[in-house]
This record gives structure tokens, C-alpha cells and sequence, in this order.
């Protein structure tokens, strides 16, 4: 009896997971609006901003804090860059990110234009550790706020015109709430 709940746990797990997955690792809706949002990589849909922009933000804080470990720099310059290479998220409010190649420049530019932001906050605040990480938590926060408020605004808008959301059982359930 006991074997036969673990198995259909399990079974229960899995069903649950697959019918998931995709959105793990592409949170928009698998219709033909959204392709433009994903880049495709043999069956799996990946998201173009979190593909490209968290691998993009990692790659300049490791990059620049070996670079400024073995040979010191003034990092204003990093700040300023960060900056600038942040506000390419305000191309969103153009029609010119409907690009594909230039949605994926503007998530590079804005993942690494994030990442030097943090790296230059972790490497100027002088803290403890934990501290550093609360307020890089909530930069983060704050940079991330305008992003999601964005995609909302668009996903609401988009979901709403769209002819698919109104035949029963053609759009994801998840997506309802649009």
C-alpha cells in the first residue's frame, strides 16, 4: 500500500512537472503572439530576456571583479555604463525591440548593464557582507520593478486582444488572470 502511494507520488510529481516545465524555462505563452519572446533551441522555447540577460548580468560582475582584483580601477566609469547599458530597457516602449536580434542586444545590454551596477555597489559599499547583499537586494528590486510592470502592462494588453484567449481550452489556463 505504502509503495503503491510513493508511486503514484511520483506519477503525480511527473504529470504535474511536465505539463510545467515549459514555463520554467519560458514564462510566456506557447502561441504564436509570444514567439517573438523566445528564442528556440531544438524543442525548447527559452526566454529571451532571462536566457540572455541573467547569463549577460553574471558574466560582467564576475568579469569586472577579477578584472578589479588583480589590477584596482575607478569604477565610476563601470557605474556609468551600467547605467546607460540598463536603459536600453526603454526601447520596450518602441516598437524597434519587435526585432528579435534587437530584443536580444537589449537584454544583453540591460543584463550587463546590471550587472556592473551590483559589482560596483558590492565593491564600494563598505559593510559587512550581509549588509551589502540586503542593499544589492534591493537595487535589484528596484531595477527589476520597472521590468515587470512593463511586461505586465504588455502581456495584459496583448492577452486581452487575442483571439485564442476566447476559444475554451486554446490558451494556457496560467495565463487566464490577463
Amino acid at each position: 500500500m505504502k509503495k503503491e502511494k510513493i508511486r503514484m507520488f511520483w506519477a503525480d510529481f511527473y504529470r504535474d512537472f511536465k505539463a510545467v516545465a515549459p514555463m520554467l524555462i519560458s514564462h510566456h505563452p506557447p502561441c504564436e503572439t509570444y514567439k517573438n519572446h523566445t528564442i528556440n533551441i531544438g524543442k525548447l522555447k527559452l526566454c529571451i530576456g532571462c536566457f540572455v540577460g541573467y547569463p549577460s548580468a553574471i558574466l560582467a560582475v564576475f568579469l569586472t571583479k577579477i578584472l578589479y582584483d588583480r589590477n584596482s580601477f575607478n569604477l565610476i566609469p563601470i557605474l556609468i555604463l551600467g547605467i546607460i547599458f540598463s536603459l536600453a530597457q526603454l526601447l520596450s516602449l518602441t516598437s524597434i525591440t519587435e526585432i528579435k536580434s534587437i530584443k536580444i542586444i537589449q537584454k544583453f545590454l540591460i543584463g550587463a548593464g546590471s550587472g556592473f551596477i551590483i559589482i560596483f555597489l558590492y565593491i564600494t559599499i563598505n559593510l559587512s557582507e550581509i549588509f551589502k547583499l540586503i542593499i544589492i537586494f534591493a537595487c535589484v528590486s528596484i531595477l527589476i520593478f520597472p521590468i515587470g510592470v512593463l511586461h505586465y502592462r504588455v502581456s495584459s494588453k496583448t492577452c486581452k486582444m487575442c483571439e485564442i484567449k476566447k476559444i475554451p481550452g486554446k490558451c494556457p489556463e496560467d495565463y487566464s488572470f490577463l
